[in-house]
């Protein structure tokens, strides 16, 4: 199973473990969540005490709200309970984060597919919310990949901006170095650059030595094309290959050499996970989810997550009508708000409004 596959199918497992118990008092901890005994609950807000009680085991981004519901901190995590619970836990060597702590009345968790798109989430609340303790304002650089297919000059970039030339782009992913090493693991795969028509000589050794030859530059792109598209069997193959690599070159004491592939490997499980929240065609839908007592209503413009909205479920059932995994995101997060709301510890709601981009500006 690929990390995309991967990721997803554990994202919807959860979705059916909260199917089964939205409707139950929770009474216990969240099914498959276990609290951490070295918390020391004599010094912790009720509120706080009973959410960390049922945050679930799955990415994506929480935020710290003091008395008067401000946001005062945010992440993400992979794992947002075990993440949420390191706060509450030894901040010895880092007394800003103390104060911090001592300040929180309300956690506000949000679901996540995957990491990345945490990430995403992350970038853009902080730049809505101005926190005080924060200390970088996610300032991971949004990257695309370029493939260009012609034979002139075949290749796999990262880009910063998008341009109607004609290529393949992919994205966006958050982080230049991600990109940089993700396509160079590709690269190592699929060595496009080296079914050109125009190589020079030593470029010529080289693609012989890799068995390369220009009539391979469909059969490459196809490849790589696949794998950007996160197609589970694609990706799956990719990251295999690469982890043989890599442990062939640790067999030989190459370790430095090993240590590339590991980062090319990561590179590409992070572009390759499941991301929603940003991408080249911007979404605009109100996607409804409902959990229990409790419903969500994602708010998607100009293609961001605008806003979350919690309401009370009237009972009544609606037919999605986005993709599937849009409904699932949706559903995930009601769970966690409804076992927050069952715990008491749903507080304070709302996120400050994304600023406008010149295109919505102009209609």
């Amino acid at each position: 199973m690929s990390l995309a596959g991967g990721a997803l199918q554990r994202f919807r497992q959860v979705c059916s473990t909260c199917r089964q118990r939205s409707t139950a008092p929770i009474a216990q901890p969240h099914a498959g969540i276990s609290v951490d005994d070295s918390i020391s609950f004599a010094s912790v807000q009720a509120t706080v005490r009973a959410a960390l009680k049922v945050l679930p085991h799955t990415p994506g981004v929480y935020l710290f709200r003091d008395q008067v519901g401000r946001v005062i901190y945010l992440g993400r995590s992979r794992d947002l309970a075990r993440r949420v619970r390191s706060y509450w836990v030894d901040l010895g060597d880092r007394p800003h984060l103390a104060r911090m702590v001592a300040r929180v009345q309300w956690i506000e968790p949000v679901v996540c597919a995957s990491e990345h798109e945490a990430a995403f989430l992350e970038s853009d609340l902080l730049d809505r919310h101005r926190t005080r303790f924060n200390r970088t304002l996610g300032m991971e650089s949004q990257v695309w990949l370029r493939l260009e297919t012609r034979a002139e000059n075949p290749s796999l970039e990262v880009r910063h901006q998008v341009d109607a030339d004609g290529a393949s782009w992919f994205g966006p992913y958050l982080g230049w170095e991600p990109a940089r090493h993700a396509a160079g693991g590709l690269h190592r795969l699929f060595a496009i650059r080296f079914a050109g028509s125009r190589l020079t000589r030593s470029d010529r050794e080289l693609a012989r030595s890799l068995g390369v030859a220009e009539q391979d530059l469909a059969t490459l792109a196809i490849s790589i094309r696949r794998v950007l598209d996160r197609e589970p069997r694609a990706v799956h193959s990719a990251l295999h290959r690469l982890k043989l690599l890599r442990d062939d070159a640790a067999r030989r004491l190459a370790f430095e050499h090993a240590a590339l592939l590991q980062t090319e490997l990561r590179s590409l499980q992070w572009i390759c996970a499941p991301q929603k929240l940003s991408g080249l065609e911007p979404v605009e839908a109100d996607v409804y989810g409902a959990a229990g007592s409790t419903a969500v209503v994602l708010a998607l413009r100009d293609g961001r997550l605008s806003q979350r909205h919690v309401l009370a479920h009237d009972g009544h059932r609606r037919k999605p009508r986005m993709n599937p995994e849009w409904v699932e995101l949706a559903y995930a997060n009601a769970c966690v708000m409804n076992a927050l709301a069952q715990a008491q510890a749903l507080g304070p709601l709302g996120w400050r409004p994304p600023p406008r981009t010149p295109a919505a500006r102009s209609r």
